[in-house]
């Protein structure tokens, strides 16, 4: 068995497990989203041009166009550019989800993963594969409690209905994200300390110390190892062919000088453990927290002429901030993470929110405001284990995006969007303010084709993410699907995978 698979798993669980529980009807939640298959495929860039409920999100002020007719009814008004004048009446269901690797996460826990942990708990160091695993080990529980590595899922969900200007809705926005902020180096079960200097030079065979110059540990960090082995006035010649083994190794298993103290640390805390330490006392920590809100917009929209609208949303948000805490070996854990969904603090709210569409010939222009009011939601106090963790409160800010859309013909839309604010996410060390740009190709208007890219300009741990989608309309009805990628990947689960992916899909009927 792996013992180290139980970080691997834990975390994933609890954070998945989250995102069943945001999915109940009374516990959905709320942060800077991809909300409805059109946006996604078109990489959120929606404020400018979104044509369905969805504007009860990304412009409410589209509402005021909606059923907007020409006084002679056979005609368009003259700036309707996707012919929003048309629509009466639609009920849209959506639903999207999503998920990020943030920084070397994924590298992390996946080399961690791969360590046979119990191997070096019963036998020691025994040979060259065995001083390899200890350099990964350590190499890998020195970088995974760095900030900014995390893991993080959100969805949402939504059903919204229209009558000309007027809207309503249930729609829920869930995140959450999970970090281990405390890792335990020195119950780590490992039979390593009866003799570490003896056992380390039992490896590598042909390594001759004589002639070894250090490339990764500096001469302060060598005297560490040496001291952690017995030596302290650095004059046993055997400590000395240990350290500069470790040396060796660390610079094959790629280790590099900037993470070298970490390794040192935990080596030197390995070296001088007096026996065999107990794995079931180690108190490596999972936090997890995240936020859930399920929110009733009232919308309505006023065009105050043909080319310029207002609309806004009054929300009803009742919200549930969740936290937890679970030690990774602690065979109880499983029954903690179950218990989830019993963490958690209620309140109950509203939000406001503001937009504005102005439309000229082939070109139409949005700004959208959400939650101008700030609305606040109280975080729990969590006892697991004896240790009391208070969760912050959650106050989600304004955000604030603007949008153009060029729509030469109206079948096809090019948009380009950006976040004038920087959102916090429930990832305490991210902050998103993406820059999209998107198309949509509607064409014989059965088959609507879509495209996108965004980058998110406050981090630079992930890159582009590209986005595709297509609705499909039969006569009144409509299906849409979407999904999103990143460009860059990262090491999960012995896979390369996108460190950042979307998907969504929406069924509406539309008149």
């Amino acid at each position: 068995m792996k013992y180290t698979n139980h970080l691997y798993t834990k975390i994933l669980g609890l954070i998945f497990f989250m995102g069943i529980i945001f999915a109940a009807p009374d516990s959905f939640a709320l942060d800077t989203f991809m909300v409805g298959p059109r946006a996604t495929g078109m990489a959120g860039a929606n404020v400018a041009s979104v044509c369905d409920t969805t504007a009860q999100y990304y412009n409410p002020a589209a509402f005021g166009f909606f059923d907007r007719k020409h006084k002679d009814e056979d005609k368009k008004t003259k700036h309707d550019n996707n012919n929003m004048g048309r629509k009466k009446w639609g009920v849209d269901i959506n639903t999207s989800a999503g998920m990020r690797l943030h920084n070397e996460f994924g590298e992390f826990i996946d080399e961690l993963a791969d360590i046979d942990h119990t191997l070096l708990s019963q036998n020691g160091i025994q040979n060259d594969s065995d001083l390899r695993n200890l350099l990964k080990l350590t190499d890998a529980l020195q970088g995974l409690d760095e900030p900014g590595n995390a893991v993080s899922v959100d969805a949402n969900a939504g059903l919204g209905v229209r009558v000309m200007h007027y809207g309503i809705g249930i729609r829920g926005y869930a995140q959450a994200a999970g970090a281990v902020p405390n890792v335990d180096t020195t119950n780590l079960g490992l039979n390593v300390a009866t003799d570490f200097t003896t056992d380390v030079n039992s490896t590598l065979p042909t390594f001759n110390p004589v002639a070894y110059t250090p490339q990764v540990f500096s001469p302060t960090q060598i005297q560490q190892l040496r001291t952690s082995m017995g030596d302290p006035a650095g004059t046993d010649p055997a400590t000395e062919a240990a350290a500069f083994r470790l040396d060796f190794m660390a610079n094959q298993e790629g280790i590099t000088s900037d993470d070298a103290q970490g390794t040192v640390d935990l080596l030197a805390n390995v070296a001088g453990q007096s026996g065999s330490s107990s794995l079931e006392s180690n108190t490596t920590t999972v936090v997890l927290n995240g936020i859930g809100i399920v929110e009733i917009p009232f919308t309505f929209g006023y065009a105050i002429n043909d080319w310029i609208a207002v609309g806004t949303n009054i929300k009803i948000m009742k919200g549930r901030v969740y936290g937890n805490q679970v030690l990774v070996f602690d065979d109880d854990s499983g029954d903690i993470i179950k218990e989830t969904d019993e963490f958690y603090q209620e309140t109950t709210t509203f939000g406001f929110d503001l937009g504005i569409m102005a439309r000229l010939k082939k070109f139409q222009f949005g700004l959208m405001g959400r939650n101008l009011n700030s609305p606040k939601f109280d975080g729990p106090t969590v006892t697991v284990n004896s240790v009391n963790r208070k969760f912050d409160d959650v106050t989600v800010n304004p955000q604030v995006t603007a949008g153009v859309a060029f729509i030469p013909i109206e079948t096809l839309t090019l948009e380009a969007d950006i976040d004038l604010t920087q959102n916090e996410t429930m990832f305490a060390s991210y902050d998103t303010q993406n820059l999209a740009f998107g198309i949509e190709w509607d064409a014989f208007r059965f088959l609507a084709l879509r495209g996108g890219a965004y980058k998110n300009l406050a981090e630079n741990d992930i890159d582009w993410v590209y986005t595709a989608g297509l609705g499909l309309n039969f006569w009144a009805m409509r299906l849409d699907v979407a999904g999103a990628m990143a460009g860059e990947k990262d090491q999960f689960d012995d896979e390369d995978l996108p460190k950042e992916t979307r998907v969504s899909a929406q069924l509406s009927v539309d008149f």
